[in-house]
């Protein structure tokens, strides 16, 4: 291996490399998506110019995709989700069409700096660019060139070196017959499902086999200009791959569906064609500065519409509308308790006992759990993940939600038998363990931490999650609860607002905690008791806690009393200790705890001890 300078490389070496790079920005994965031709460019271009160091997802987002200075890359994850699609179509491109390409071009996993390697080119016969072009081999050199080496040019690691061009050594066969087996490889396994992102890639340890398939169909271009089609295939092809982040799906691959492009397709053959059990179809329509976007999403069991809608947007940043839809999209059908887990939640429901499978019960532990948060609905979701643990003993779904059950189960006090907070986290590292690339586990994972008040731990493993799966409305507004309670208010409120705009049905209970929150301590009152009655809860101990506060507050200390009541009905032993416990376990700062105190006792509650309503 032999590692270069790059201030020191010379013209040929560079040209070749351009070359390489315009070979890949007009290939199939890419001529499609101008946005991701920029972002290709822009990447090896600053790295030949001996700028690697500026390779920061915020330099990026100015000059690649024209974000303003305000941007923040921590709540807007637009580069990483970019950089993520960008990594998987340059392996596609050399799994297919690159394969035997004298440069190979990537993006290493935490990187925003390209690593360039010069490659054996047994096939070709073709040496690397010299000054006046490709070079082809003697029979010498050909023969040579088949037992030979890649030498790597890598811009992340730059020790100098005297010659400037790569030398050719000589390897065993054992060399070539490994390259040979993993292109065969390769091959064989390429396409039919859509390969879930890098990150995303590790297999659970135990795969769930009733997990339902989608099949993401060419958006139509409406527009009556057929050179339009690379925006509403770019829609199709974005959408593709952030859906695949999602571990409760498999998504039909790009290569499968593509081949019903500009075809009439009747949705039940296509689904027992294809083994898919929704289908998503769209249309695109561009005049002017005006876009229509819509989409609709079929249950193929049963034919019917289950979701549909659509986006008007003005096109005067096509890559930030581009990035809005492709994200509510997603978010509304494949986000925690979206259009796709509510569907498959009421299909659990209508199984009989014997068609009953560990799946089946972690979707039913959820759906009970999605509105009140109160001791009967938990006692009910904590025996569905008991009998699917029972059933699959492996399953990683039902392990990682039983953690997340435990969790919420001794912060919010609704296990009458909590769970030791040691062993919750080791219940949640071992879902983590299980499915490494499950957005969901890191985000119980990094629950977990929280409650335990192991705040760094927390921050590795939320960053994790979102980066899994940014558009997942759920993740999203947990933690923006999480991030504000500790005292970042103005970041978590932004990423409550963001998995509010993404999909407001998901994000709701812990968006307006947050946002209710944030409103009081900052005097608001009566918008923070709006907020609280836009809760979707309603018999729950985090809502009275919230409402005794603001109506003391307010003055309102009937309707503070009536709340106390309720609290002591699902609490009876609920004291002024209590309340101050209930806020330190949220990491809260002490200023934020007196406030909340101070209304506690404007309302008077603390004063008597009312009878419990029965």
């Amino acid at each position: 291996m032999a590692e270069i300078q790059l201030k020191h490389w010379n013209e040929s070496d560079q040209k070749a490399i351009r070359r390489q790079m315009d070979r890949i920005i007009h290939s199939g994965p890419f001529h499609q998506s101008q946005r991701r031709q920029r972002f290709l460019e822009y990447l090896v271009n600053e790295t030949l110019a001996g700028r690697g160091g500026r390779l920061k997802g915020y330099n990026i987002a100015l000059e690649v995709f024209e974000r303003p200075e305000t941007f923040d890359p921590i709540v807007h994850p637009l580069v990483r989700i970019e950089a993520a699609r960008l990594r998987e179509k340059l392996r596609e491109y050399y799994d297919a069409d690159g394969k035997g390409d004298p440069i190979r071009i990537d993006l290493p996993k935490g990187s925003y700096t390209p690593h360039i390697e010069f490659r054996q080119l047994e096939a070709s016969g073709i040496l690397p660019d010299g000054p006046d072009g490709p070079r082809a081999a003697t029979q010498d050199q050909s023969a040579n060139l088949a037992k030979a080496p890649a030498a790597v040019v890598d811009a992340r690691v730059a020790p100098a070196r005297s010659e400037r061009r790569v030398r050719w050594q000589i390897v065993g066969p054992a060399l070539v017959l490994i390259s040979m087996l993993g292109v065969a490889g390769a091959w064989f396994t390429r396409d039919h499902w859509m390969p879930a992102p890098e990150a995303a890639r590790k297999e659970p340890a135990s795969a769930v086999p009733n997990v339902p398939a989608i099949a993401v169909l060419p958006f139509t271009n409406l527009s009556g200009d057929a050179k339009q089609d690379y925006f509403s295939d770019g829609l199709t092809e974005d959408i593709l791959t952030e859906l695949s982040r999602a571990r409760d799906l498999r998504v039909l691959a790009r290569n499968t569906t593509f081949q019903y492009k500009r075809k009439a397709v009747d949705i039940g053959e296509l689904a027992r064609e294809l083994d898919a059990r929704y289908v998503l179809e769209g249309s695109v329509q561009r005049a002017d500065d005006r876009l229509r976007v819509n989409a609709q999403l079929i249950d193929t069991e049963t034919g019917t519409h289950i979701w549909a809608d659509r986006y008007d947007r003005e096109m005067a940043d096509v890559f930030l509308v581009q990035d809005e839809i492709v994200s509510e999209i997603v978010a509304k059908i494949a986000s925690g308790y979206g259009v796709i887990e509510s569907s498959e939640a009421k299909s659990a429901a209508r199984k009989s006992p014997e068609q009953i499978q560990a799946y089946d019960l972690v979707l039913r532990a959820r759906d009970v759990m999605q509105s009140d948060w109160n001791r009967e609905n938990f006692r009910s979701a904590k025996e569905f993940l008991r009998k699917a643990i029972v059933l699959d003993s492996a399953n990683a779904r039902a392990i990682r939600e039983a953690a997340w059950i435990a969790t919420i189960g001794r912060a919010f006090r609704l296990d009458e038998t909590p769970m030791p907070p040691e062993e919750i986290v080791a219940q949640a590292n071992e879902a983590v363990r299980l499915d490494p690339g499950d957005a969901r586990a890191r985000m119980v994972a990094a629950s977990a931490y929280f409650y335990n008040g192991q705040l760094d731990l927390f921050e590795q493993q939320a960053q994790a999650a979102m980066a899994l799966d940014p558009y997942d409305a759920e993740i999203l507004a947990i933690f923006g609860y999480m991030v504000a309670i500790s005292g970042q208010w103005q970041r978590g409120v932004a990423l409550a607002q963001k998995a509010n705009a993404l999909n407001p049905d998901t994000a709701a209970g812990w968006y307006h905690t947050t946002l209710s929150l944030d409103s009081y301590l900052h005097g608001d009152y009566q918008r923070a008791l709006e907020l609280i009655r836009q809760d979707p809860g309603r018999q729950s101990t985090y809502l009275y806690v919230r409402y005794i506060s603001v109506y003391g507050e307010l003055g309102r200390k009937k309707e503070a009393l009536e709340n106390w009541r309720k609290l002591l009905a699902e609490q009876p032993d609920w004291s002024a200790e209590s309340f101050e416990t209930w806020w330190r376990t949220r990491n809260m700062r002490d200023e934020d705890v007196a406030k909340l105190m101070d209304g506690v006792y404007k309302s008077g509650v603390l004063g008597t001890k009312p009878t419990p309503i029965n």
